[in-house]
């Protein structure tokens, strides 16, 4: 199974268990700036009445739910892990918070076609706040390489105004500067 198979069958067990969610992490980056590989898919859900065994009813054969929720120290939400048996790529459910921002970029969130296939992403503005926080917090330089690919490659159409908001709110303004200092123009 390839890893666009193994997501599209989680997009569409999520829309059938009714899960609303955004795709967020490395690939939403890749939506907007220069795709790299990676090892798995983050998708942001929120359960509001569904059970997490609602998303496990969904999938097919094949695929592990671990059922209990494990913290995420980069992002401190919770999470949930899906696997399946013929791939080593994984998917990562993550619960919304009550962070603002969360709140914010999930309301934001964009349908787009990925491989094909229409999802819901974050978007370039909210990959691109969240990236340096995430980088801010875990100091993961793939963060910012992230951030860089999306500048590069969008940087022309997205909104600053609200960049500078969240980013002044986050305290990653001289991030998001350094960053900006280092893309091609």
């Amino acid at each position: 199974m390839t890893s666009q198979d193994f997501m599209w069958e989680v997009v569409q067990a999520l829309d059938r268990a009714k899960v609303p969610y955004m795709v967020v992490g490395s690939l939403s980056s890749n939506v907007y700036g220069i795709p790299r590989s990676t090892k798995d898919a983050d998708f942001v859900v929120e359960l509001r009445d569904v059970p997490i065994g609602a998303i496990a009813d969904q999938l097919g054969p094949g695929y592990l739910l671990d059922s209990q929720m494990s913290f995420e120290t980069v992002t401190g939400t919770y999470r949930w892990k899906i696997r399946h048996i013929d791939s080593a790529f994984q998917i990562e459910l993550f619960l919304i918070s009550e962070d603002p921002h969360d709140r914010e970029r999930f309301l934001r969130r964009r349908k787009v076609k990925y491989n094909g296939n229409p999802v819901f992403v974050a978007t370039a503005e909210d990959v691109v706040i969240t990236k340096l926080r995430w980088s801010r917090q875990g100091k993961r330089a793939k963060d910012l390489d992230d951030v860089r690919s999306v500048l590069t490659v969008s940087g022309e159409n997205l909104d600053w105004e609200y960049i500078h908001r969240w980013c002044a709110i986050h305290k990653t303004e001289s991030i998001l500067s350094d960053v900006r200092k280092s893309v091609p123009t």
